[in-house]
């Protein structure tokens, strides 16, 4: 299995067992699969129930006969709110498997679990992740964020003839599902150009622009666009959608897990590198969500206890907008915090040197105050 297929079956996995002993053994028999990425392993299963709203893994394994909130109940609460996970029940008692496959869980272990046993549970769930995988395989995939791609999985980027092509696709992309006149395009597109001269670049733009998307086996269903300039999406993943359906989703307090999942789309600014006008208002705004997300995300891993998590996800949304004086405060509080006066010293430095270069001005008094407490 080569480096790429390994990523794409990676099973994140927890563990659930009222006995330490328990939770060491399975935690020593899953050393020897690469398949599996061990992220905790608990006693108390509310503990654990908290902690998997939060990281979203693909298997729990847990034990059935537990004091308290026993295996099946946990079971029943797990599958019920994380559709996305496995359970595999683990226990030395034989007489629970009826019901354990009642709620669905995706095996049944007994203890002592042999090696042989154990290789066929994690073949079942590999296979299970690897057909995930292929079901998706030949969608189409556009992304803006970090810079405008349209292809498949699997095979190379559709290329672009020209950059105007590029742009006339991106800008019908921004404004999909509405009509667009020929004078909105032209205004935006080609605005130094005479009008004659304009609409022969916006026919010939248009006509290369399908013809790509044909040649590269792009159908319909996928995208069209109609006469009137409207640009459709059907069957595709495109990520500006994908971050806007999971905001959506979100409640009044989103978990770790569904705030990961919505920054690690963000792979980069809107429509990177292009510096195309009409594309600010959108980059701006999509920025500022990104750092709303940084901010929420490392406010719940400081609760958390996840404190280096929160120092990258703070340093990370720094090096996209050094200029965001939340991010600068978080980080100096949190050095603060945990006693790294070293670090705090360098990155306050560091921030007064870059607003006198850039802005000619210094940090705002509520950064200073903090500073200066150090």
């Amino acid at each position: 299995m080569d480096r790429q297929e390994q990523v794409e079956t990676l099973l994140n996995v927890i563990l659930i067992d009222d006995e330490e002993p328990a939770l060491l053994e399975m935690e020593y028999l899953l050393k020897d699969y690469p398949e599996i990425r061990i992220l905790g392993k608990f006693t108390d299963p509310v503990a654990a129930l908290e902690q998997i709203s939060q990281r979203k893994p693909h298997v729990v394994f847990l034990d059935i006969n537990m004091p308290g909130l026993g295996g099946l109940t946990a079971a029943r609460k797990l599958l019920k709110n994380e559709a996305i996970t496995d359970v595999v029940f683990v226990t030395a008692y034989e007489q629970y498997a009826v019901e354990a496959f009642q709620v669905e869980a995706a095996d049944y272990l007994l203890k002592p679990i042999s090696k042989d046993r154990l290789n066929q549970t994690i073949e079942r769930l590999v296979r299970g992740k690897k057909a995930e995988t292929q079901e998706t395989q030949g969608k189409l995939v556009i992304s803006c964020m970090g810079g405008l791609q349209i292809g498949r999985k699997g095979k190379p980027a559709m290329k672009w003839r020209t950059e105007k092509e590029k742009e006339l696709f991106a800008f019908l992309l921004q404004n999909r599902g509405t009509e667009m006149t020929r004078d909105q395009i032209i205004d935006n597109l080609w605005r130094e150009y005479e009008m004659d001269r304009a609409i022969r670049q916006l026919h010939n733009s248009i006509y290369y622009l399908k013809r790509s998307l044909k040649e590269y086996g792009i159908g319909s269903h996928e995208i069209s666009i109609s006469n009137r300039y409207c640009l459709q999406l059907g069957s595709v993943a495109f990520d500006i959608v994908q971050i806007e359906e999971k905001a959506k989703k979100l409640d009044g307090m989103p978990s770790i897990g569904e705030l990961e999942v919505l920054l690690e789309i963000f792979k980069g600014s809107y429509l990177q590198f292009e510096g195309w006008a009409w594309a600010e208002c959108d980059r701006e705004t999509l920025s500022r969500q990104e750092m709303a997300i940084s901010k929420s995300l490392s406010k719940l891993y400081i609760a958390a206890g996840l404190f280096r998590n929160a120092e990258s996800t703070l340093l990370r949304a720094y090096n996209l907008n050094p200029f965001e004086e939340d991010i600068t405060l978080m980080l100096i509080a949190l050095y603060k915090a945990n006693e790294e006066k070293a670090k705090a010293v360098k990155h306050y430095l560091e921030y007064q040197e870059l607003l006198r270069q850039e802005l000619k001005i210094g940090p705002n008094e509520c950064i200073e105050r903090v500073y200066l407490s150090l």
